[in-house]
């Protein structure tokens, strides 16, 4: 009778084993890797400090050593954030309306007098809040630097003690306000590095990026007309940003160019500090625009049609390629690595060739949007044999 009734319970098996259900097939798969690009071709100048930086992303290039030196008028790339930061403008917006007085006068005085760039104002004069900053950001007018200043912040110290702590919570240690809000004083310093990212900021305020891409304003009061003094903007997709210059900073200047990258507008921002002139400092920005804009960016393939992406290691022996349906390049920043995600399921052993199990995706980033392709099954799954079905009831 035992012998009958282990017959019977091994034939039991013997059906369930090969009939029962099979087991998911688990992907095998890295699921990050990075792509290298060559090596950066940016044409540095040869004795300036310098540095390249992209809006909205991490990269940002430098050159020579970041010693602080005086700004000059790309100070006033500082006064208008910090300005904006408290009294915000929207588009469209003039903002209040401020009345010039004694004091503004009295300024205006001081700095025609040293010979520095100036707007002329009147005491009672009416302008608006985005009157004054096309006036301090198109013929850097000194003046109009502290008097917006002095009318956002109450004074010059305190918009000095404002605009270090703001500049410190952005990180940017290497630069410090000084006695004014213009950078006419040579206490107002920076680096390459800082200017990078200062311009970077204000070419994503939407307010500032309007103004410092304008070419001259008509109709200003009692000026009437004021002209942009930045004479490289609309050369080589030049957008902005801000001149500077005077005899403690010689020349120093903060350029964009907006360039289509990835079928999309990137903005590259570069300095030039510490040149011995204004012109030599936008004559040098220039080949570094143009190789930050034309030769800077190289593609970088994450997968071939019908590269192999991963694979299914079947647990009966065997396994299966996942394999990509087409090309996913991007272009990228010489010198940057891109990293790219691997996303493969779990299949079931009644899977077919040709289906798609996962994706390859390059994430979203400033030079472009979100890539991604399919990947699929190279070959449906084996079966597994009689010996296996029977040995792994498990």
């Amino acid at each position: 009778m035992w012998l009958i009734a282990v017959i019977v319970l091994l034939g039991a098996y013997g059906y369930w084993a090969i009939h029962r259900p099979l087991p998911s097939i688990n992907p095998v798969a890295t699921k990050q890797f990075e792509l290298k690009t060559p090596v950066s071709k940016l044409a540095w100048p040869a004795k300036e400090q310098s540095a390249v930086g992209i809006v909205g992303s991490r990269i940002l290039e430098t050159h020579g050593t970041p010693t602080p030196l005086p700004t000059a008028s790309t100070a006033k790339l500082i006064t208008a954030l910090a300005v904006l930061h408290q009294k915000p403008l929207n588009l469209g917006e003039q903002g209040p309306t401020i009345t010039l007085g004694a004091n503004d006068v009295s300024i205006y005085n001081s700095y025609k007098g040293q010979s520095g760039s100036v707007v002329p104002v009147t005491a009672g004069e009416q302008v608006s809040e985005y009157q004054v900053l096309e006036a301090m950001m198109l013929p850097s007018a000194n003046n109009m630097a502290d008097s917006l200043a002095i009318w956002a912040f109450g004074s010059l110290p305190a918009y000095a003690a404002f605009a270090n702590s703001y500049l410190q919570q952005l990180g940017l240690t290497g630069t410090h306000i000084g006695t004014d809000a213009s950078g006419f004083a040579p206490s107002t310093t920076s680096t390459a590095h800082d200017l990078a990212v200062i311009g970077e900021l204000a070419m994503q305020n939407p307010v500032l990026a309007q103004i410092v891409g304008l070419h001259s304003v008509n109709g200003f009061p009692v000026a009437n007309t004021i002209k942009n003094v930045n004479f490289l903007l609309g050369t080589d997709n030049i957008i902005g940003v801000k001149t500077g210059n005077t005899d403690s900073a010689g020349g120093v200047f903060v350029g964009a160019a907006r360039v289509i990258v990835n079928n999309q507008p990137v903005v590259i921002v570069t300095t030039v500090i510490g040149a011995p002139n204004l012109w030599q400092a936008m004559h040098d920005s220039l080949p570094l625009i143009q190789s930050a804009t034309k030769a800077n960016f190289s593609p970088v393939t994450a997968t071939l049609t019908g590269s192999v992406t991963g694979h299914y290691q079947q647990p009966w022996g065997g396994s299966i390629a996942a394999v990509a349906t087409r090309n996913l390049t991007v272009q990228a920043w010489n010198g940057s690595t891109v990293n790219a995600y691997i996303q493969l399921k779990a299949i079931s052993p009644s899977s077919r060739a040709g289906q798609t199990v996962g994706s390859v995706t390059i994430p979203k980033s400033a030079l472009a949007g979100q890539q991604s392709i399919p990947v699929k099954l190279q070959s449906s799954p084996t079966k597994p044999s009689l010996g296996w079905r029977l040995t792994h009831p498990f």
